[in-house]
């Protein structure tokens, strides 16, 4: 094939990713059209099919100027309609593949796969993209393999279907995307609202096609570093960076939450935390924005003076009620509340409060729920009652502080201190509300403003101090502060964190969970870092919540990691270069069962077999047998594949057959072989002329 001649009739399309801009005003060419399958949220979490959207091209030529003119302009009327930039939106390139035969599709992927650490480097690829499955999966040995034995066109549409709406698994390079449109598509690139910075995309995905088809599987593993990936490749251009994620996205691990977070709920070690950040930089002052139910408020009265922007009608109510401006006479469905009604502001707070008890009575018609309501109010008095008397302090509360109504953008102008809890206002505060306001004489003209997030940490004054709870550990225009780890499984949640606008005098706030406040402060080490120096490599005992935290962070291929009962970390200078840990042994004839071992770069060559030298340090033994009470020699560990051999053991530790299973291999392992740093560096040293 002759690129020069095959370029100038191999069409490409693009999807155009933007928020916020308003449809309406955008000007589309013919052929151009709005996705009917994809919605974006705006930046003001907002999602609709008025503001924002993915623009589809059609089929375009790379060398028609005309063509060109028009997509530019399409990318000029879509930000003069508004259009912004976030993360979580992407440029997609298709390049048309109608006309190729099975194996020039499968060489695509393999190039991919083989050189996925290079690929990640070049598009600015993160983690956090990674995490997000719908967007861009790591590539697995699954589809590796599965890619390399197929015959057809039906044996590779049947390895990549799955039950996604999209109904295939959609990678950073999604050759399932053949089975659509005829092409592939690269989802590598961040999203870009500049047309040169797209045609950078286009460009480069040009690039690394051509390569792809007219190369073989042995070039592709022959590339040994980046800077040879974009020599061979002729990749020199400059593609879009990554974005901050915005205040709202929440949980990388949850499909729904990574886009559009949900409220934390309240936890009493976490406001300690946040008590004590905000005490150890000397404040003696909070604004509390959307704190719902007034929980954290709560908190902090009797501890500092407090102020509040609210942004729910139920709450507003609640401030008006207790400070006697406005008051409810019931009717209809809640008349029977006018016995136990009176006009001082303890009591109309206390019916108010007792709605929000009474309201998921009235959500169904049942003869179960009537049967409950009907001893709720031969019990009335008695609760109301207790409700009045039990909210002394929340009365307290509402008739001292400094409360408005408003958004958080107007509390960052007007306060110093500021605590921001995101979220929806919750259903029964709603449902609470409506039943109020249509069985009451309430009339009420609350409108609830809209929150733009965009720019918004880099808005706060700089003299501000701006603290947030989240479950998303990318925010990275904030400061991690605290902590906590999630019991519910990675692959559920990340954690939960405490952020603050800037580093706070007190870091790792102190809170009841103390073995996860660790934070990974990892420098992961160059792809072209030589390893030498023996005084240089560190074998370091580390806590075991600290090692679980890089074992989430870069083991891959496990849904769940287990915690080690005895955890070590391998550094070389300032780099993290892996870890190590084990636990109480599963099978016999064994002292140990090594539970994980890992790298965190694997583009240096053998990395991972300097992590089973130092495993087999004389250091290690002796501390293992120091803990253990006797003298540790021999360690089992398993590798999950389905292959007959695993290449990171091979060589190094010995295979087991009669413990291994369908499922995964053993390997045998023996301790106190280096008796220093030095033979552990030349034993590597070998492995790497052995290799080659």
């Amino acid at each position: 094939m002759k690129v020069d001649s095959d370029i100038r009739n191999r069409t490409f399309g693009i999807e155009i990713e933007m928020c916020n801009l308003e449809r309406a005003k955008v000007n589309l060419p013919e052929g151009y059209s709005w996705s009917k399958e994809e919605s974006i949220d705006n930046t003001d979490c907002s999602s609709n099919k008025q503001f924002g959207g993915e623009v589809n091209t059609p089929p375009l030529h790379l060398c028609c100027l005309k063509e060109l003119h028009d997509l530019r302009s399409v990318y000029e009327s879509m930000v003069a309609a508004g259009g912004r930039l976030k993360w979580s939106i992407y440029t997609h390139v298709h390049i048309y593949v109608g006309d190729l035969s099975v194996d020039q599709i499968k060489k695509v992927f393999l190039f991919f796969y083989v050189c996925y650490p290079y690929f990640k480097q070049y598009a600015k690829i993160s983690e956090c993209d990674e995490l997000i499955s719908i967007a861009m999966p790591t590539p697995t040995e699954k589809y590796y393999e599965g890619v390399l034995q197929a015959q057809t066109f039906e044996d590779i549409q049947k390895l990549f279907t799955n039950n996604s709406n999209k109904g295939f698994i959609r990678h950073a390079v999604n050759i399932s995307a053949y089975f659509k449109t005829k092409t592939i598509e690269f989802r590598l690139y961040h999203a870009t609202d500049d047309f040169y910075q797209a045609m950078a995309c286009v460009l480069s995905t040009y690039r690394l096609f051509y390569y792809a088809i007219s190369h073989e599987l042995e070039d592709f593993k022959s590339i040994t570093s980046y800077q040879q990936f974009c020599e061979v490749t002729g990749l020199k251009y400059d593609v879009p960076d990554e974005l901050c994620p915005l205040l709202y996205q929440g949980n990388p691990y949850d499909k729904v939450e990574s886009y559009m977070t949900k409220p934390l709920p309240y936890n009493s070690e976490m406001v300690s935390a946040l008590y004590d950040a905000v005490k150890a930089n000397g404040h003696k002052e909070i604004c509390i924005v959307n704190g719902f139910m007034y929980y954290y408020e709560l908190f902090f009265l009797d501890k500092m003076e407090v102020s509040i922007y609210c942004q729910d009608a139920y709450c507003y109510l609640l401030y008006m009620l207790a400070n006697g401006k406005t008051s409810l006479t019931y009717k209809d469905k809640l008349a029977w509340l006018e016995d136990y009604n009176n006009p001082t502001p303890s009591r109309q707070l206390a019916l108010a409060l007792y709605a929000v008890k009474l309201q998921k009575y009235f959500m169904s018609e049942s003869a179960r729920n009537s049967a409950i309501f009907e001893a709720l109010k031969i019990k009335a008095r008695e609760s109301i009652e207790k409700t009045e008397g039990a909210n002394e302090r929340l009365m307290r509360l509402l008739t001292t502080c400094d409360f408005h109504v408003g958004t958080l953008e107007e509390a960052i102008k007007n306060k110093k201190v500021i605590f921001f809890n995101y979220g929806r206002i919750e259903k029964k505060q709603k449902r609470a509300f409506k039943l109020i306001s249509e069985n009451s004489d309430l009339k009420s003209d609350f409108s609830v403003a809209r929150n733009d997030y965009y720019n918004l940490v880099e808005s706060i004054p700089s003299d501000s101090y701006f603290y947030y709870f989240s479950n998303s550990p990318y925010l990275r225009n904030l400061h991690k502060i605290a902590m906590w780890n999630n019991s519910s499984g990675e692959r559920r949640s990340a954690g939960r964190f405490l952020y603050c606008n800037k580093p706070t005098a007190q870091n790792n706030a102190s809170t009841s969970y103390s073995s996860y406040r660790i934070e990974c402060n990892e420098i992961v080490p160059p792809d072209d870092l030589e390893i030498t120096d023996a005084s240089k490599l560190m074998i370091e005992r580390v806590d075991a919540s600290l090692l679980h935290c890089l074992q989430k962070k870069y083991i891959k291929k496990v849904d769940q990691c287990s915690v080690c009962t005895y955890a070590f970390a391998v550094k070389y200078d300032k780099y993290t270069l892996g870890g190590f840990g084990f636990t109480l042994p599963q099978h016999k004839g064994y002292d140990l069962f090594q539970l994980t071992d890992f790298c965190t770069n694997n583009a240096i060559p053998r990395l991972s077999k300097l992590i089973l030298y130092c495993i087999q340090s004389v250091g290690v033994q002796r501390y293992l047998s120091r803990r253990m009470h006797k003298l540790c020699e021999k360690v089992i560990s398993c590798a999950y594949t389905h292959k007959p051999v695993s290449m990171k053991y091979r060589g190094v530790y010995k295979k087991v057959k009669e413990h291994c299973t369908s499922s995964y291999l053993a390997y045998e392992g023996i301790l106190g072989i280096y008796p220093t740093n030095k033979e552990i560096i030349e034993k590597y040293q070998k492995s790497l002329k052995n290799g080659k």
